[in-house]
C-alpha cells in the first residue's frame, strides 16, 4: 500500500511539472490562417460569358483612356463604345453596377492580401514555410522571410503582405537550399516591415504585415 501511494504522488508530481509545457505548446498554423475573415463581396463577373467579359473590359479600358491628359475620341471609338454598351443593355447586364462592383472586389482583395488576420496574433504560432535570407551570420541565416512556396520572393511579384512572415533569429539556422522546408516557432505579433530583397533579375521592396521573434526554427518533418 505504501509502495502504490508513493506511486500515485509520484504521477501527481510529474504530471504537476509537465503540464505548464503542454500547455505552452505552439498551435500549428497554416498560411490559409494569416488571411482575415471576411464576408466576401458576391462577384458579378463571375455570370458573365467570355464575350461580356471582353466587352466590359474594353468599356474599363476607354473608361481608363479618357482620364488621360489629351485623350481625343475617334468617331468610329464612340460608335464601337455605343454599340457595346448597347449589346450589352440587351443582355441585361447593368455596366455601372458592375463597374461599382468592381472597385468593392478590388478594395476587398487588398484588405485580403495586406491585413493581417486578427484571431492568430499575440500566439504562440508552429508555422511552416520557406527561408528567404535578409541577413546572414557566416553560412546561418538570421534574419528572413518565411515564405509559403521555396523560392517566393526570388521571382518577382512576391507573396502578398499577409503571406509573408518577417523572421528575427539571432542564433540562426544554416542555409541548406531555398527549397528546404522548416518550421518556425514563436509568437506571431501584426509588425509590419520592408526589407530590399535580391531578385534572380533585380531588387525590390517587400512588405511583411507579420513578424516574429523564433524561439525555435528547425527542418520540417511532417
Amino acid at each position: 500500500m505504501r509502495n502504490y501511494t508513493k506511486f500515485i504522488l509520484s504521477f501527481i508530481v510529474s504530471a504537476a511539472m509537465v503540464t505548464p509545457a503542454m500547455a505552452d505548446d505552439a498551435t500549428v498554423t497554416y498560411w490559409h490562417e494569416l488571411t482575415p475573415s471576411m464576408v466576401t463581396v458576391e462577384d458579378p463577373f463571375a455570370a458573365l460569358d467570355q464575350n461580356q467579359m471582353f466587352d466590359v473590359a474594353t468599356l474599363a479600358r476607354y473608361q481608363e483612356a479618357k482620364q488621360q491628359e489629351g485623350f481625343v475620341e475617334s468617331k468610329q471609338a464612340t460608335k464601337d463604345i455605343a454599340l457595346i454598351k448597347a449589346r450589352l443593355a440587351d443582355d441585361g447586364i447593368d455596366v455601372e453596377h458592375l463597374f461599382k462592383k468592381r472597385e468593392e472586389i478590388m478594395q476587398q482583395r487588398e484588405k485580403l492580401a495586406t491585413l493581417p488576420n486578427q484571431d492568430v496574433l499575440d500566439a504562440n504560432r508552429k508555422i511552416p514555410g520557406f527561408i528567404t535570407p535578409i541577413e546572414m551570420d557566416g553560412t546561418k541565416v538570421t534574419k528572413f522571410f518565411l515564405v509559403p512556396t521555396a523560392g517566393a520572393c526570388i521571382h518577382t511579384p512576391p507573396p502578398p503582405p499577409n503571406q509573408l512572415v518577417m523572421i528575427d533569429y539571432p542564433q540562426g539556422i544554416e542555409l541548406v537550399t531555398l527549397a528546404t522546408p522548416v518550421w518556425v516557432e514563436g509568437t506571431l505579433v501584426a509588425e509590419g516591415s520592408v526589407e530590399n530583397v535580391n531578385y534572380s533579375d533585380g531588387a525590390a521592396d517587400v512588405e511583411s504585415v507579420y513578424s516574429m521573434n523564433a524561439e525555435d526554427v528547425a527542418f520540417y518533418q511532417p
